[in-house]
């Protein structure tokens, strides 16, 4: 539904957004960063930790005097907020930690139905497909280590990790790393999906297949 906005409507509500992005539009604008802090700290717990209260202050006031969003909306702007941050970011933890952090919630809320995985019982499926809502992720260090850790792997430059983050059936959202074993597997979905030989080792898909990683379709 399109809806036409009156001129006058328009121009004043350009005018308090402005206001908000100077500062003088009083105790609203500042209700605004407020929410917008909340947002941030929500959708980005870890993110937030490490960039600490001050500098987090600092990011939200220039979001608003020199990006802003153009949707209100909390996904829109969390969104437009991590696309305003990735260049502001220097190397090193918080921008793999918020975009892991975005990614985890674009899962959330993909409405991409999961199948329901067959049971123990089922009879081998032919035609595998990757669970429809996987993400893939490659971060230069493990995202389930401590911080002494992280910080080590960053500094020795270790080898990145790979990650697999997807959506069960039951909607359960999962980050999963992943194996060379994996990865070589993963590579041969074609499209998306592949075809199970009947000669092939049924280990690695049985695991997958657990996991909901991948998902089966029989014929």
């Amino acid at each position: 539904m399109n809806f036409c906005i009156a001129p006058d409507v328009a121009s004043e509500a350009e005018r308090r957004c402005l206001a908000v992005r100077r500062g003088d539009l009083g105790p609203y604008g500042e209700l605004v960063r407020a929410n917008a802090q909340e947002l941030v700290a929500t959708m980005f717990p870890r993110f937030t930790q490490h960039r600490g209260a001050e500098r987090l202050c600092q990011d939200i006031d220039a979001f608003y005097k020199c990006f802003g969003a153009t949707r209100a909306e909390f996904i829109h702007l969390a969104t437009e907020f991590v696309r305003f941050m990735q260049p502001r970011l220097p190397a090193g933890i918080e921008r793999p930690l918020i975009e892991y952090e975005w990614m985890l919630f674009d899962v959330e809320i993909d409405r991409t139905a999961v199948p329901r995985p067959h049971g123990e019982g089922a009879r081998r499926p032919t035609r595998l497909r990757l669970n429809p809502t996987v993400r893939w992720l490659a971060t230069p260090f493990d995202l389930h280590a401590d911080d002494q850790l992280v910080e080590q792997a960053l500094l020795h430059h270790d080898a990145p990790c790979a990650y697999a983050v997807f959506r069960t059936f039951d909607h359960r959202v999962v980050t999963q790393r992943l194996s060379n074993l994996d990865i070589a597997e993963l590579s041969t979905f074609a499209g998306g999906e592949r075809v199970v030989s009947p000669m092939e080792s049924t280990h690695w898909f049985t695991h997958a297949l657990q996991r909901e990683l991948i998902t089966s379709h029989h014929e």
